[in-house]
C-alpha cells in the first residue's frame, strides 16, 4: 500500500469516528427532547383537568392589627438589611483573600 492509500483509509476511519460521536449526540439530544416532551404532556394533562380558580378578596385590615402588621414590616425591613450587609461582609472578605501581587 502505498502513501494515497493509507491517507485514504485515514481519512475514512477518520470521518467514521466522527460520524458515530454526531449519532451518539443526536441520541443523546433525542432522549433529552423525549423526557420534556413526557413532562410537557403531563403539564399539559393536569392543566385540562384544571376546574376552576376560586379568587378570595383582599380585606383590608383593622385599626387593632396595625401594631402587629408595623412590628412585622419592621422585623421584615430589618432582616433583608442584615441579610445584604452579611452578603458584603462576605464579598468584602472574599476581596480580601485575593491576592493581588503575583510576581
Amino acid at each position: 500500500m502505498n502513501f494515497t492509500s493509507w491517507l485514504i483509509l485515514g481519512v475514512s476511519l477518520t470521518s467514521l469516528y466522527v460520524l458515530g460521536l454526531v449519532i451518539y449526540r443526536l441520541s443523546l439530544s433525542a432522549r433529552a427532547l423525549k423526557l420534556d416532551i413526557e413532562k410537557a404532556r403531563q403539564l399539559v394533562a393536569e392543566a385540562q383537568t384544571f376546574d376552576e380558580l376560586t379568587i378570595s378578596s383582599a380585606t383590608p385590615s383593622s385599626h387593632d392589627q396595625l401594631d402587629g402588621l408595623l412590628l412585622k414590616r419592621r422585623s421584615f425591613l430589618s432582616n433583608r438589611e442584615k441579610k445584604a450587609q452579611e452578603e458584603q461582609r462576605r464579598l468584602v472578605e472574599r476581596i480580601r483573600d485575593i491576592e493581588i501581587d503575583k510576581r
